[in-house]
């Protein structure tokens, strides 16, 4: 999308900060709680926990597309609203369940059944909700200021629920994640959206309007790499925090603080490239970029598959985590780019369930693998299936001339024709 003349002389409205600060410091609250479950669940094991980690995954890609379409009816902030004030619920009564019961495996599977459920209703309507709170010109830099927030507090995320779990366990991690989610529901009770949501239509013009989703996400052969690499991706790296690495830690003999520290070195790296990219732009061939991440990916796995001190898994895990950086920077905006704005919202729905289903598969496949063959094997495995990707990726023609060069807006077709290099130019990527 090309600026508009005199975005940057526009500011984002306080009300959006205000919502920024609440979100965000909900996030730390949803990374304790998440490392926690999972935490509790590699105590029994690899396969117990793999399938844990797939009861938050199953619902929360079954409802998915319900979710967005509910949100589009009923508008986001009221949907969001009420899914902030379900995890509020959930939270409060898993206090005193985990106070009398402790943390048995049907607690751990009921509580992650529920909180894939509310996700499933809750990221549509979050990820929608930016566009009722700035104007439409100032959404790309709201995206970003976004994205930087999340990797400042994902950084210390890791390290902030290790502690949090290695003091008072799951029990405490629901009680911090419930003090957060009341933040939320109190900035959004006080706010309210810039203008009222358009309701979607109905019956088979809602299902034609989603199935022409789909079929644009997998249309142009530069969105189809991208897809395809991105949900291979999920699939491998995603599950780390709350199971490859809680995993690698107890392999190790280590507490759970110790697994923070490794998980917050991963997001250090992520942010270091993030912070990167916002300042300077992204790197010139995006498409050659996010394959060399990738590369960068499997060197940082490699070396942790070997790492038995705490300092050279910290070091092999920042290492990982810039490859991550290195890619996710470069993907995603590259797959903004590959269709035309109105089928942006059906594009990163058709992303976030893919994701959802390859989660879905692997993360009980790596759990039960890491039982039977070792996490240092598993590590090993997913290092090169990440190289693979990368390799795959870089042999098509579109990855390798993916471009953020500037562009005409091509409103009379949702894909580049034939030939053409996708790509047009970024706010700040100049």
């Amino acid at each position: 999308m090309t600026q508009t003349a005199g975005t940057d002389t526009q500011r984002i409205p306080i009300r959006y900060w205000i919502w920024l600060f609440a979100a965000a410091v909900s996030l730390l609250g949803d990374i304790a709680l998440t490392f926690a479950i999972g935490w509790s669940a590699s105590h029994y094991g690899g396969r117990i926990a793999g399938l844990v980690m797939l009861a938050v995954a199953a619902p929360r890609a079954a409802l998915l597309l319900v979710g967005g379409a509910i949100g589009d009816r009923y508008g986001p902030h009221r949907v969001m609203l009420l899914s902030c004030v379900a995890m509020a619920v959930l939270t409060s009564l898993l206090v005193p369940a985990t106070t009398k019961y402790g943390e048995p495996v049907w607690l751990l599977f009921a509580v992650a059944l529920l909180v894939g459920m509310i996700d499933a209703f809750f990221l549509p309507s979050f990820r929608a909700l930016v566009r009722l709170l700035v104007p439409e010109a100032l959404v790309p830099r709201a995206v970003a200021s976004q994205q930087v927030v999340g990797v400042v507090f994902t950084i210390s995320g890791g390290a902030v629920a290790g502690a949090i779990v290695g003091m008072s366990g799951l029990t405490g991690a629901a009680a911090f994640d419930l003090a957060t989610f009341l933040v939320v529901i109190a900035v959004l009770l006080w706010m309210r959206p810039a203008k009222a949501p358009r309701r979607a239509d109905s019956g088979g013009r809602m299902l034609r309007s989603i199935a022409d989703g789909v079929k644009v996400a997998f249309s142009s052969s530069l969105s189809r790499v991208l897809l395809l690499s991105m949900t291979v991706v999920a699939g491998m790296l995603m599950p780390a925090d709350a199971l490859l690495l809680p995993l690698f830690a107890r392999d190790r003999g280590w507490d759970a603080e110790y697994a923070g520290l490794v998980i917050a070195a991963r997001s250090v790296g992520v942010g270091v490239v993030a912070l990167r990219i916002l300042a300077k732009g992204a790197l010139p061939r995006p498409g050659l970029m996010a394959c060399t991440g990738l590369g960068v990916v499997a060197v940082g796995l490699t070396g942790l598959s070997f790492a038995d001190d705490l300092w050279l898994a910290m070091v092999t895990s920042l290492v990982a985590g810039c490859g991550i950086g290195l890619y996710t920077g470069h993907v995603l905006p590259l797959l903004m780019n590959a269709v035309a704005k109105d089928y942006q919202s059906r594009v990163q729905s058709v992303l976030v369930l893919c994701q959802n289903l390859s989660l879905m598969v692997m993360t009980p496949l790596l759990g039960l693998l890491i039982e039977r063959q070792g996490v240092n094997e598993v590590l090993l495995g997913v290092a090169g299936v990440a190289l693979l990707t990368g390799l795959v990726a870089l042999s098509r023609p579109a990855m390798r001339a993916a471009s953020f060069a500037p562009r005409a807006q091509r409103a009379q077709s949702p894909i580049e024709p034939p030939g053409h290099e996708p790509g047009q130019s970024l706010p700040g990527a100049g």
